[in-house]
Parts: C-alpha cells; sequence; structure tokens
C-alpha cells in the first residue's frame, strides 16, 4: 500500500513538474513573441538653439514621433534644405510641460542664430525678424530669401496669438 502511495505521489509531482514546465516554457514563448523588438525610429535632421539650451530630433512628416505633443514638429508646406527655394516650418508647444521646448522662443532676437543638422550638413540660420499674428492654425509669411526656417509657437502673453521666428540661411 506505501508503495502505491509512494508511486502515485511520483507520478503527480512528475505531472505537476512538467505542467510546470510546460506553461513556463509557453509564457516565456508568449513573452517573447509579444514583446518583439521595434527599431527606434532615426530623427531626419536636428534642431539646435544654442541661447536658448534647445538640441532637439525633427521627425520626417508622416512620422507618429512629428507631433508637438512629443517632439518639435515639421509641418506641412515645408520645403528641406537640400531643396533649391526652401522654407522649413517648425512648430513647439510654450509654456511649462515636459514638452514645452519652444517656452523661451520670445528670447531669440535679430541676429541669432539656429543651427539645424539635414543629412550630413549644417545648416546656420540667422533671425530677420519676430512678430505675433493671429493664432488661426495659418503662417502668413512673407518669402524673403531662397532657404528660411520658420519657427512658430503660441505667444506666452497673449493665448489668441502666435510667436513667428522667421529666419534666413547664413550665406
Amino acid at each position: 500500500m506505501l508503495k502505491k502511495i509512494f508511486l502515485v505521489s511520483c507520478i503527480i509531482f512528475c505531472l505537476f513538474i512538467i505542467m510546470t514546465f510546460h506553461i513556463s516554457a509557453d509564457t516565456i514563448t508568449k513573452n517573447i513573441s509579444n514583446n518583439s523588438v521595434i527599431p527606434k525610429e532615426l530623427p531626419i535632421a536636428n534642431l539646435s538653439i544654442k541661447k536658448l539650451n534647445i538640441n532637439k530630433p525633427i521627425y520626417k512628416i508622416n512620422s507618429k514621433n512629428n507631433n508637438v505633443s512629443k517632439n518639435v514638429e515639421l509641418l506641412e508646406g515645408s520645403i528641406l534644405p537640400d531643396n533649391e527655394n526652401s522654407i522649413i516650418f517648425l512648430a513647439a508647444h510654450s509654456g511649462n510641460s515636459e514638452v514645452s521646448y519652444f517656452n523661451n522662443l520670445y528670447k531669440l532676437k535679430v541676429g541669432d542664430e539656429i543651427l539645424l543638422q539635414y543629412k550630413n550638413n549644417k545648416y546656420t540660420y540667422v533671425v530677420d525678424n519676430k512678430f505675433l499674428e493671429d493664432k488661426d492654425g495659418d503662417i502668413e509669411i512673407n518669402k524673403t530669401s531662397n532657404n528660411q526656417l520658420v519657427l512658430t509657437t503660441c505667444s506666452t502673453t497673449d493665448s489668441s496669438k502666435q510667436l513667428i521666428i522667421n529666419s534666413n540661411l547664413k550665406k
């Protein structure tokens, strides 16, 4: 009788070990397959404004990372600097959240420099104009040169306005 109880106990124990191993292996397989490695998207450019301590990546227009809620946003209508007659529109939040990258944009003055790195080239832009305009979803800008960079954010003094910083490529 003791031999039978011992034998049944051994069989139950072995089944328990086999089932536990099978469940663990199954769980590991599911975890590995559910956590597949997705390569991190690389930015297409980098914006740097030394005076404001800004150094932020810029993502392509159709990227999920190209959004003011996450980064500095490259706006529709932009013509990148490797094209003739380029004009680049970049927007970011102002305020005091962790994504308020343009909070101090108002501190830029005519003559300040903005650096854009794109396709292993460095483009230096010089601020030539700074103004407020109505926040209506459009940016009205005079095309003053063949290669411009326009930065925009909400005004820190008037919630119905947006701040526009216009800059031209340094020759």
